[in-house]
């Protein structure tokens, strides 16, 4: 089952199995874990937003040096 067809199934649940997953679901030390590590990635991300900057490209004539 791909990842999409998962998730679309996971929507179509009733109220009360879709609480009893979610709680289950956040209470696995390691997929909680993992949504973490991939929280603190996001986080980074906007951490080098400022490399983006296309001014600054001009610097890199001088890099290459």
């Amino acid at each position: 089952m791909s990842t999409i067809a998962l998730i679309e199934e996971i929507k179509t649940l009733p109220n009360a199995e879709l609480q009893r997953f979610l709680s289950q679901f956040f209470s696995d030390a390691e997929l909680v874990g993992e949504m973490e590590r991939w929280g603190y990635l996001k986080l980074t991300e906007k951490a080098f937003e400022f490399w983006n900057d296309p001014r600054e490209d001009i610097y890199q004539d001088y890099a290459r040096v």
